[in-house]
């Protein structure tokens, strides 16, 4: 203790200088008139911004220690180049979830196909689909530039069963209004095709697509393809002379027209489906937490009727729209124009029906098949039997929404409404169809009633939308929640150690 006491002194006049140099805070250094001699002794201290990036003198050191280190070690490239390796193929990745711009364009493109679709149906009423009678890609793009063009073209059409048996009369100035239909509508495909295609291809390549999206891209380009070889294809089937009976009204095969019809729908479907789907993900991400509780409710069993009826109800609108492609390549619409009875009853005879002369087998094995596909009256019969259960069961699901207590506690307001504008044009394209009919399938009638089939399909695609349960969505947003809990956990940890 006595040698403790006599060396007191001597600690006391040591321990100031280092105590007040690296334990005292910088306000109270500076109070003290004590900052400049610990800046000579110390060096300059570091100013608040950059003390977060160099938080103290021991983590600098080791800094430097671990890089030197690093930097003499035979591991040293191999950890270098695996370091690089991540960074490159972070910037590589394609996003998790598409941007917002791919999906205003797929419905723009959607926006568009929808047009050509409307227009494609009057380019059939007017009869101007068989005005050009070639298919050139490239060179067809320009329509004829002089008369000794607008000659040869006419010359064309005039050797076409359609000329003969339809319009033996027809004047030049006449035939350039077709040929400009025809020609339009085809000009719109091209622009169909080259108004998806390369944005595609540079969404893709600047990487605003996720990776399934980028293979559905893809999908709906070669669909895009193949409908224009399906649009050539159905107008040479209306260029030969076997496929009509001695006499009869020159038209293009309805097996044709249907295929080019539903490849249109699908094209239409693709594209609006998608750019819903991207927008609702959007949707969601924006608060994680609301996102989740939103699916978990749409998961509930107690709406898995309804949510399996609305995908029902697409693919019957969808059916009952390709047997109207059916009424139009036939022009079954000509036939029984009066709603509900078909002549004297509510459907017509039998022998008329199932009528022998359209089949090609002597065991008659084809007679009812073709005669679903191939005979006016039963085409046009399976259509009103397809629109009014497509009504029947849109009616049925709009009860089921309002009247069952549970579904009606359990459904989105947006789907509520979905559900709603699903009815409205159910009631408007039954209205429509019903005058078309009685009118004799008058062009504007027939080109609303076309337009109708779409506004149904789309909007039951949207109701569809609003209660279809995204399971790759629904995994980002467990990730992106449990990454927000890990974030908040953190932040709380670091607030208490600072505390």
């Amino acid at each position: 203790m006595a040698s403790l006491g006599t060396s007191l002194p001597l600690w006391r006049s040591v321990v100031p200088r280092t105590s007040k140099g690296l334990f005292t805070c910088r306000q109270c250094l500076r109070d003290q008139g004590y900052a400049a001699k610990s800046i000579r002794r110390y060096g300059a201290m570091p100013s608040p911004q950059s003390s977060k990036m160099r938080p103290s003198l021991f983590f600098d050191k080791n800094r430097q220690f671990f890089t030197s280190a690093l930097r003499k070690s035979t591991a040293a490239p191999a950890i270098t180049s695996a370091i690089e390796e991540g960074a490159s193929k972070a910037k590589s990745e394609m996003p998790k979830i598409s941007n917002k711009s791919v999906a205003y364009w797929l419905l723009g493109s959607a926006a568009s196909v929808f047009g050509i679709v409307v227009f494609g149906g009057l380019t059939r009423l007017t009869e101007s689909g068989l005005s050009i009678t070639e298919w050139r890609p490239v060179t067809g793009s320009m329509p004829p530039m002089n008369a000794e063009d607008w000659e040869s073209e006419f010359a064309k059409y005039r050797a076409s069963p359609e000329f003969k048996l339809l319009n033996p009369h027809m004047t030049l100035s006449e035939f350039k209004s077709i040929y400009y239909m025809e020609w339009i509508h085809r000009l719109w495909g091209r622009f169909v095709g080259m108004s998806f295609v390369l944005p595609a291809v540079y969404f893709v390549a600047r990487k605003k697509v996720s990776t399934p999206m980028a293979w559905r891209l893809f999908g709906i380009a070669g669909l895009i393809g193949f409908q224009g070889f399906l649009g050539w294809w159905m107008v040479k089937s209306g260029l030969k002379d076997d496929l009509f009976a001695p006499g009869s009204h020159p038209r293009v095969s309805q097996y044709r027209l249907t295929a080019h019809l539903g490849a249109a729908f699908t094209c239409y479907v693709a594209m609006l489906w998608n750019g819903l789907a991207i927008l609702r993900s959007h949707k969601l991400m924006n608060d994680a937490a609301a996102g989740i509780k939103q699916l978990e409710a749409l998961r509930d069993p107690r709406l898995a009727i309804f949510r399996r009826s609305v995908a029902g109800l697409a693919v019957l609108v969808f059916t009952t729209v390709m047997s109207g492609g059916l009424v139009a390549g036939l022009d079954a619409g000509l036939i029984y124009n009066e709603f509900p009875y078909m002549g004297n009853g509510l459907t017509p005879p039998k022998n008329e029906l199932f009528d022998e002369r359209y089949s090609r087998h002597e065991d008659r094995s084809d007679l009812w098949w073709r005669n679903m596909l191939e005979n006016p009256s039963l085409v046009q019969l399976d259509h009103r039997i397809l629109a009014m259960t497509t009504f029947t069961s849109i009616m049925a699901l709009w009860a089921y929404s309002r009247r069952s207590p549970t579904v009606k506690r359990l459904l989105p307001p947006a789907a509520r409404k979905g559900m709603h504008g699903v009815v409205g044009f159910a009631c408007m394209q039954v209205a429509l169809g019903i005058s078309t009919l009685l009118y004799l399938v008058p062009t504007p009638l027939a080109s609303a009633h076309q337009a109708g089939s779409l506004f149904l399909l789309t909007w039951v695609f949207v109701l569809g939308s609003r209660v279809w349960h995204p399971s790759r969505t629904a995994k980002l947003l467990q990730m992106a929640a449990k990454a927000r809990g890990q974030q908040l956990s953190s932040s709380t940890a670091s607030g208490i150690k600072r505390l």
